[in-house]
């Protein structure tokens, strides 16, 4: 099941793949730290990622603004965590689907559908979707989000389907999986008529690329 975007179902902080100035070592402090999260998430969706502010966020999560330099050094530091609840988030779902899946181009849409559903149906996401704002510094390497999904991909589809691995392979899986981002983002701006159309176009050149690589 694909999360909503309150801390409930997010799981403790330590579980999390997102840094922090110092670690929660009681439930009371991991849900604090959701809360922080989940108020810079409505921040960014109502006011935009440079109106928000660590204290907007502070009085929206009903907590003393030290409480969340606690956790978090600056606003850089807490919108990363985001990302990386996000990118976190965003796999679980993935892997979850994927463990019924039984033909590898089932398994490419159903990661490309993924993608879009939370993007569509969660505003946490979609506002901090995978590095998807505009502050380049936000990853910690060029790419850092998108290499991580592709390098999980490319060993389900050597380890469940057969792929043969290798340095082409793993750059059409790395392209796969941005050709795939962008489609994604291209469907959910146009009408539903054309976003079909879009859809069935892309996903057929997805399979394309992937193809000389599987049985």
């Amino acid at each position: 099941m694909v999360t909503t975007s309150t801390g409930a179902e997010h799981g403790s902080a330590a579980d999390a793949a997102y840094p922090l100035r110092r670690t929660p070592t009681q439930d009371r402090a991991n849900r604090q730290v959701e809360r922080i999260l989940d108020a810079a998430c409505a921040e960014v969706v109502e006011r935009g990622y440079d109106a928000a502010s660590t204290s907007t966020i502070a009085k929206r999560a009903e907590i003393a603004v030290g409480s969340v330099y606690r956790y978090f050094p600056d606003k850089r530091t807490l919108i990363q965590a985001i990302e990386r609840r996000n990118q976190h988030r965003y796999t679980e779902a993935v892997r979850g689907r994927l463990a019924v899946v039984e033909d590898w181009r089932q398994a490419v849409d159903v990661t490309l559908d993924t993608f879009r559903e939370m993007h569509r149906n969660d505003p946490g996401f979609r506002a901090v979707v995978l590095s998807g704002l505009g502050d380049p510094d936000l990853e910690a390497t060029p790419g850092e989000f998108d290499d991580q999904h592709a390098g999980e991909f490319a060993e389900l589809l050597t380890l469940r389907f057969g792929a043969r691995d290798g340095r082409e392979f793993r750059l059409a899986v790395t392209l796969t999986i941005a050709m795939g981002e962008a489609l994604a983002h291209l469907a959910d701006r146009l009408p539903a008529e054309a976003a079909e159309y879009v859809l069935s176009q892309g996903r057929p050149a997805l399979h394309r690329l992937l193809e000389p690589h599987l049985p």
